[in-house]
Order: structure tokens, then C-alpha cells, then sequence
């Protein structure tokens, strides 16, 4: 009978045991699967560092008509021109590159007041007549060149929808560089500390 009891009683505490810790190892899995970037983005807001400087001269918080006064001097400087259907500014990666790198770029109109987001697009110019310079070729070929303009953290990767993101956050500078299709990589420049102000 007693032994019966100390088995039944063993295994009542057994049972409540697997599930204490199961719960812990629960919690602590919840915890490192949190999603890195959010983790990213809170460190980074967290301490305080403005990043707003993006490329040739450009940055978060001006206007739109500075944008294209801006635009319009880098073009009479002969540095950029008109992108695609005349929708975006292009400037082309020439020195030292085997295949010339156009990159797009165009800002957020829905922006009344300041510019917090910038759109680009790169994709090798001569990829019409030799299709095997693709997206997956360039994707690696870029992140050396962001880390040259940028320097600071190490980007990192993340899966999102299928598609694998390489990450860039310098305080409240965000890159979010990934594939579009077989020619065209993108890239979204945002400020955070505009999209996630609850994080600062």
C-alpha cells in the first residue's frame, strides 16, 4: 500500500515537475525566438544615436522640395539623372566594378512635411544582354559596398515572408536590403525613431 502511495505520489510530483519545467523551457524558448529584428530595433532606438545621413548628400528629415533642389544640383553636377519612367534620381556605381550598378532611388510622397523613408532599387546595367548578372550575384556584391558608405554595426539576416532580409541598424538608421525579383535588389532606408517612437 505504502509502496503503491510513494509510486503514485512520485509520479503526481513527476508529472507536476515535467510540467513546471516545460513551461520554463517554454518561456526561455519564447524569449530567444523573439524576433531579433524588434530586439534590434529597441537596442538600437534605446540608445539614443541619430544616424540621419544616407548618400551623396542626402538624409532623413528634409522636405521634399529640398529633395529635389538637392536632386536637381547633383544633376547639373553631372552625378545622377533621371531614373526609370522618370520616377526615381539614378546614380551609377562605375569605379572599380567589373559590371556597372545602377541604383535607383526615390523617397516616400506620401510625406507632407519631412522625408523619414527612402526607396531604392540596384540592379547590374547591363543586365539586359547578359542575364546571368542576376539579383542572387549582386545581393552579396552590395553588402560590402553599404558597410564602405556606413561603416558601424554588422547587418544581420532574417526570413521574413520567404525572403531572406539582410539588416543594417545604426541607431535610428535602418537598411532593409532584399531581393525583389531576378534583376533588381531593393533596399528601404528608414528612419525608426519616426516609425517606432513607443521604442525610444
Amino acid at each position: 500500500m505504502m509502496g503503491r502511495f510513494i509510486k503514485w505520489n512520485m509520479t503526481k510530483k513527476g508529472k507536476w515537475l515535467l510540467l513546471a519545467m516545460s513551461m520554463l523551457l517554454l518561456a526561455v524558448l519564447g524569449c530567444s525566438n523573439e524576433n531579433k529584428l524588434e530586439k534590434v530595433i529597441r537596442k538600437e532606438l534605446a540608445s539614443g544615436v541619430r544616424n540621419d545621413t544616407l548618400f551623396l548628400g542626402l538624409e532623413f528629415g528634409i522636405n521634399q522640395q529640398e529633395f529635389y533642389d538637392h536632386c536637381w544640383a547633383l544633376n547639373k553636377q553631372g552625378l545622377v539623372r533621371e531614373g526609370a519612367e522618370n520616377m526615381s534620381v539614378r546614380y551609377m556605381f562605375k569605379d572599380s566594378l567589373e559590371n556597372p550598378i545602377s541604383f535607383d532611388f526615390y523617397t516616400d510622397r506620401l510625406a507632407d512635411e519631412s522625408i523619414h523613408r527612402y526607396y531604392a532599387s540596384f540592379y547590374y546595367y547591363a543586365w539586359v544582354l547578359n542575364r546571368h548578372l542576376q539579383s542572387d550575384r549582386l545581393f552579396p556584391m552590395l553588402v560590402p559596398i553599404l558597410m564602405d558608405w556606413y561603416g558601424g554595426n554588422e547587418p544581420f539576416y532574417q526570413i521574413i515572408d520567404g525572403k531572406r532580409h539582410m539588416y543594417k541598424i545604426d541607431g535610428n538608421r535602418m537598411i532593409d536590403l532584399v531581393i525583389h525579383n531576378e534583376s533588381t535588389v531593393v533596399a528601404i532606408f528608414s528612419d525608426l525613431s519616426y516609425y517606432y517612437p513607443e521604442k525610444q
